[in-house]
C-alpha cells in the first residue's frame, strides 16, 4: 500500500508542478507569489476540513498538545521552504534547487535512523549517492543560472532544503507519535500553520507589495484550486506512505521520481529540450531508485 499511496502523492505533486508552471506568469513578483501561496493555503484547510466531514468524525479536529506541536512543526517549516523557494527562483538558483532539495532528503533519513531506528543498508547509501550524481548531472547541462550564487543566495538554498527535509521529517514523526491519528487532521493542522505563517509574511511585506502589480486572481483561481487539491493530495497520500515505508525508502524515492517526472512534463508539456545531460542524470536517477529500493 506504501508505493500506491506514493505513487498518487507523486502524480498529484507532478499536477501541482504543471499549474504552477501555467500560473507563473501571472505571480511573477515575490508579493503576488506569497499572496497566491496564503490563498492556497487556506483552500487546503477548507479541503482537509470538507474530507474529515465526509470520510470521519469532526471530533478528531480536536487536537491533542502532541498533534498541534508535530502540526506545527509540519506546518512552519513548509511556509519557510514556500518563502525560500519563491525567493531563491527569483534569484534565478532554480536549478540549484535540486540539488538543496535532495540534501534536504538526508534530514528525514538521519533522523528517522537515529529516533526510530530505522536502517539504512549500506547498498542504500549508495543508492542515494548516485541519486545525488544524478542530480548534478541535470543540473549542469543547464544554464540558468544567470547570476553568480552569493553567499546570501547559498543560504536561502540551504534553509529552502532544510525546511523541504523538516516537513518530509514531521510526517513520520506524526506516524511514529500519533500511530492511530487521522492524517486528514494532521494535514488539516499543518495548512492552518502555514497560512498562519504565510499571512504573516504577505502582511510584513504588503508595504512593498502594494507598489507591484497585483494578480488578477480570478484569471489564475481555476490553477490556484487545482494546486491546492494537489497540494493537500500530496502532503496526505505521502503521510500515509510514511506509515507502510521507511524513510530511506520513501524520501529518495519521492525526490528522485519527482526529479524524472517534472523533467519528463517539461519536455512533453511544455517543449522544454531534452539534451544528451538530462537523459543521462533521468537514467542515472533512475538506476539509484533501483539500488535503494532492491539491492
Amino acid at each position: 500500500m506504501g508505493y500506491i499511496y506514493l505513487f498518487i502523492s507523486l502524480f498529484a505533486g507532478t499536477l501541482k508542478g504543471y499549474c504552477g508552471k501555467k500560473t507563473s506568469s501571472y505571480t511573477g513578483s515575490i508579493g503576488n507569489a506569497v499572496f497566491a501561496n496564503t490563498i492556497r493555503m487556506f483552500l487546503c484547510i477548507l479541503i482537509g476540513f470538507v474530507l474529515i466531514l465526509v470520510t470521519e468524525d469532526l471530533r478528531i479536529l480536536i487536537p491533542s498538545r502532541t498533534l498541534l506541536l508535530v502540526s506545527a512543526l509540519s506546518g512552519i517549516s513548509s511556509a519557510v521552504f514556500v518563502v525560500t523557494w519563491l525567493i531563491s527562483v527569483k534569484k534565478s538558483a532554480y536549478m540549484m534547487l535540486d540539488i538543496f532539495l535532495m540534501l534536504g532528503v538526508l534530514i528525514p533519513l538521519t533522523a528517522s535512523n537515529i529516533f526510530f531506528s530505522e536502517p539504512i543498508a549500506l547498498t542504500q547509501w549508495v543508492g542515494i549517492g548516485v541519486l545525488f550524481i544524478a542530480v548534478v548531472i541535470m543540473c549542469s547541462y543547464n544554464n540558468a543560472i544567470k547570476a553568480k550564487l552569493t553567499l546570501p543566495s547559498l543560504i536561502l538554498l540551504l534553509i529552502c532544503g532544510i525546511a523541504n527535509g523538516i516537513t518530509d521529517f514531521s510526517q513520520k514523526l506524526f506516524t511514529k507519535c500519533i500511530p492511530d491519528g487521522s492524517a486528514a487532521a494532521f494535514n488539516f493542522y499543518t495548512y492552518v500553520f502555514a497560512a498562519l505563517v504565510l499571512s504573516a509574511v504577505y502582511t510584513a511585506t504588503r508595504k512593498k507589495a502594494a507598489d507591484e502589480k497585483k494578480t488578477d486572481l480570478k484569471k489564475i483561481f481555476g490553477y490556484v484550486f487545482i494546486m491546492a487539491l494537489c497540494l493537500f493530495a500530496n502532503s496526505y497520500f505521502k503521510t500515509l506512505a510514511a506509515e507502510y515505508l521507511n524513510a530511506v525508502l520513501l524520501y529518495p524515492l519521492n525526490q528522485g521520481c519527482a526529479l524524472i517526472l517534472s523533467a519528463i512534463m517539461a519536455s512533453a508539456l511544455f517543449k522544454e529540450k531534452l539534451t544528451l545531460m538530462a537523459v543521462i542524470g533521468m537514467i542515472t536517477a533512475f538506476a539509484g531508485l533501483l539500488i535503494i529500493n532492491l539491492l
